[in-house]
């Protein structure tokens, strides 16, 4: 994966407080409807377009149905609560999760199985799934390693390497659970960058999105007026608009900090 700089990051933003998880819920298979509110501004957009011609479903064994976005051919971001079984709360098993693009893309493969996962550290979920307080709430993002080549070639989406800048205009898509198309608020923002009390930073947004949608791209505007990545669909609030979103920041964080223990 590779990271650029995106129009309106920043190091440093005024900070609010990230909410008693218990409020929150996991944007996977909720049987409420996290993350609407009355204006309901989603739209259907063409999978065959960028940057939605990267964005595809996640299935496992167990049922879950997320939404996943190519960062290379061969790699898959998405939430990691999407592949921890809601009954036992255990990971379930790479080879029983599957990736699956539009089959309106003409000359490209449509699916493939994943050979491998890779983690947020620390991440877990209780059963149902449910927040699991102990769990890193930056943490709720997988890399799916796949068997074989998906999407385009050419140059991958490229992860936004600082955190977003409150007001930052986003859209933000996916395979939700009440519409059959992919769907997307083309019309959204950055709220905020919020800490928990350990200091850990996530992204508030105000895109309407729903079950389904957790592991979804939250696309930003590059320098150079290129889409990149800015965060990962994670939770949010029963009946309110917006979400929480990982920020593709404490990705590229975390893979930095592994790195030197991997060679």
């Amino acid at each position: 994966m590779r990271t650029a700089a995106a129009s309106g990051s920043a190091r440093s933003a005024k900070r609010w407080p990230v909410p008693g998880l218990a409020a929150l819920a996991l944007l996977a298979g909720c049987t409420a409807a996290p993350g609407l509110g009355r204006d309901d501004r989603r739209v259907a957009v063409d999978p065959t377009e960028a940057p939605w011609n990267a964005v595809g479903v996640v299935t496992t064994s167990s049922g879950a149905r997320c939404t996943g976005v190519l960062v290379s051919q061969r790699a898959v971001l998405t939430a990691a609560h999407c592949l921890f079984d809601p009954r036992s709360a255990r990971r379930i098993e790479p080879s029983r999760v599957r990736f699956r693009l539009s089959p309106l893309l003409a000359g490209t493969g449509s699916e493939a199985r994943v050979s491998h996962i890779i983690m947020g550290p620390g991440y877990s979920v209780r059963p149902g799934p449910r927040l699991d307080p102990a769990a890193p709430p930056d943490a709720d993002w997988a890399v799916l390693a796949l068997d074989a080549p998906l999407g385009a070639s050419g140059p991958p989406l490229q992860l936004a390497a600082g955190y977003i800048r409150p007001g930052t205009a986003l859209v933000f898509g996916g395979y939700q659970a009440d519409r059959r198309e992919l769907v997307a608020d083309m019309d959204c923002a950055v709220v905020a960058l919020g800490h928990d009390t350990a200091g850990r930073i996530m992204m508030r947004h105000s895109c309407v999105a729903t079950s389904g949608s957790s592991g979804g791209p939250l696309f930003a505007r590059g320098t150079s007026g290129e889409w990149v990545v800015a965060g990962v669909g994670s939770m949010a609030d029963a009946g309110v608009a917006g979400g929480w979103a990982v920020p593709t920041a404490a990705i590229a964080r975390a893979v930095l900090t592994a790195a030197p223990a991997s060679r």
